[in-house]
């Protein structure tokens, strides 16, 4: 017999919905099935597959001892992270350059996320919970980078990603693009993803597949050839903020993907800047939600890399606060 007691992490859930992450080895029928078999229980108690799990409920799970899961948590490399900011509940990461935000394939095992879990996973008094992982909450291209929201537990997740559906937390960037952009403006249009070449396409008009995307933009510093932008997405789309300068004609530098070919050789020999100089710098909690109230108002700013730095200077003579 197995006794599990309920966390925050897992509680406010059917019990079977548990069961089926508990049990990620057994069939849906092979769940209820223990139910009809009188094996699982609460608090000593039979209770029905839709029961809501409370804080501190114990179940009683009747199974050999064989069939019980396995839990793996993250064994991530030791490999440094960059903390913007952390509290019990979230945790702020700069993600940099060359990084993956989480795993596109099986072989993929250094990422932002695996090195996030191995430094949650050392701190002093942390217990795995045996359904929720931490997770991020924003997703950041392989070379952009800037910060990532991590939530370390369920209720703090649930929060975060509603503030980000709903658009209580403000994202803000900064590029560099090609080109003179003297007012500040929006881009509101469609855009349509290929997925086969990882590539995609603005539209002015809705087509099948394709989701609305809004950028607002203003300049912070020109020197006539190039322009330093504040850029703040009201929408996350892949590749949005790239696509949409490319689209009016003022291509983010270093973009291999979107950008000018003769603009990427300059800065490549006189910068080496081999990826797009675009970077999350900062986030600000704009509304409140249940479990991050705390956080309302709170701006949080990362400083740029080191060659960011740089260019900024011998581009516009401006280090960036």
């Amino acid at each position: 017999m197995k006794e599990i007691k309920i966390s925050e992490n897992e509680a406010q859930q059917r019990l079977d919905r548990f069961l089926r992450k508990y049990l990620p080895d057994f069939k849906l029928g092979d769940i209820y099935k223990l139910f009809r078999n009188k094996k699982v229980k609460v608090n000593n108690k039979r209770e029905k597959e839709n029961y809501m799990l409370q804080l501190d409920d114990i179940i009683q799970l009747y199974i050999a001892d064989a069939a019980q899961p396995e839990h793996k948590h993250a064994k991530a490399p030791a490999k440094p992270i960059d903390i913007v900011y952390e509290d019990e509940n979230i945790l702020l990461v700069n993600k940099p350059f060359g990084l993956l935000t989480h795993p596109d394939s099986p072989g993929d095992s250094d990422t932002l996320i695996d090195r996030a879990l191995y430094y949650i996973s050392q701190q002093e008094g942390y217990i795995p919970s045996p359904t929720f992982t931490p997770s991020t909450c924003n997703r950041l291209d392989r070379n952009t980078g800037g910060i990532v929201i991590v939530a370390k537990n369920y209720t703090s997740l649930k929060a975060a990603n509603k503030l980000v559906r709903e658009r209580g937390i403000q994202k803000l960037y900064l590029c560099v693009v090609k080109g003179v952009i003297r007012e500040a403006g929006e881009v509101v249009n469609f855009l349509l993803k290929d997925e086969e070449s990882n590539k995609v396409e603005i539209l002015e008009e809705q087509e099948a597949g394709a989701k609305g995307v809004h950028t607002k933009y203003k300049p912070v510093a020109s020197n006539g050839e190039y322009t330093l932008m504040e850029v703040e997405l009201i929408t996350g789309r892949a590749h949005q903020i790239r696509a949409h300068f490319a689209s009016i004609g003022h291509p983010i530098v270093g973009d291999v993907k979107y950008g000018d070919k003769n603009t990427n050789k300059v800065f490549l020999e006189q910068f080496q800047l081999k990826h797009q100089f675009l970077y999350a710098y900062q986030i600000v909690f704009k509304e409140a939600e249940e479990g991050l109230e705390y956080l309302k108002g709170k701006r949080f700013t990362s400083k740029l890399p080191a060659s960011f730095e740089k260019i900024n200077q011998q581009l516009f003579d401006k280090r960036v606060k």
